[in-house]
């Protein structure tokens, strides 16, 4: 998907004519605030030896995240990054009855039902885990995006609503979201008010729930 992405943003520049878009890759550190609006991003380029700033009147934020799935038995295993150097593990507990943290059954289950289940590479680091406690039993459930309007920077796609992981419908909920924006923003001559664009962006939140959420948070509940 990410070449494919690629292939397409670089034929769209080759029909624009020269100089109209420039594509720059890389991955934004920090956002920059003035009085209170986005500005300008701080980012390091694909090789990371060099950090640039970019300017913009509005930043979009997407957040690129992937997970690795374990159909295992007698349930399915998740593992995902949740920064550059953690990967949060979510393993699925059949049944009504959850083995007891505190009597040390759920441990059992993990290192014996789960453990010789996990790749090699994570192997170890699970079982690590596993013994310093660091994990929780918890209920599925519904977890809403709640609107952060923020003048000069937008949140869509991972960014701002996090999907189940066993949907893999992130991609289809950040193009989603796009296609939302677009229209949104087509009539928009002019982007550096930053206050009104935010406020003419609430609508963005809206719309999109319209578009997809029902079916998506629909999905979740029948898998889960």
């Amino acid at each position: 998907m990410h070449r494919f992405c690629n292939r397409c943003n670089r034929c769209k520049i080759a029909r624009a004519g020269p100089r109209s878009v420039e594509l720059e890759q890389g991955t934004i550190t920090s956002l920059i605030e003035e009085n209170g609006t986005v500005e300008r991003v701080v980012y390091k380029t694909n090789s990371g030896e060099e950090q640039r700033e970019a300017f913009a009147p509005l930043t979009i934020l997407p957040f690129s995240n992937y997970s690795f799935i374990i159909l295992g038995d007698p349930s399915i295993i998740l593992f995902y990054p949740i920064s550059s150097t953690e990967v949060h593990c979510l393993a699925d507990v059949p049944g009504n009855k959850i083995p007891s943290v505190a009597i040390g059954e759920m441990t059992n289950f993990l290192k014996t039902a789960m453990a010789p289940q996990v790749p090699t590479e994570l192997h170890d680091p699970f079982i690590e885990a596993i013994d310093k406690g660091s994990f929780r039993s918890v209920p599925n459930k519904s977890m809403p995006a709640a609107p952060h309007p923020t003048p000069g920077a937008l949140l869509l796609g991972d960014a701002f609503n996090m999907r189940h992981p066993l949907t893999e419908g992130r991609m289809t909920v950040a193009l989603s979201d796009i296609v939302v924006l677009r229209d949104l923003l087509r009539p928009i001559p002019y982007l550096h008010d930053a206050a009104s664009l935010c406020k003419y962006l609430e609508s963005f939140y809206t719309l999109r729930k319209v578009v997809k959420e029902s079916d998506f948070n629909m999905l979740v509940t029948l898998i889960v």
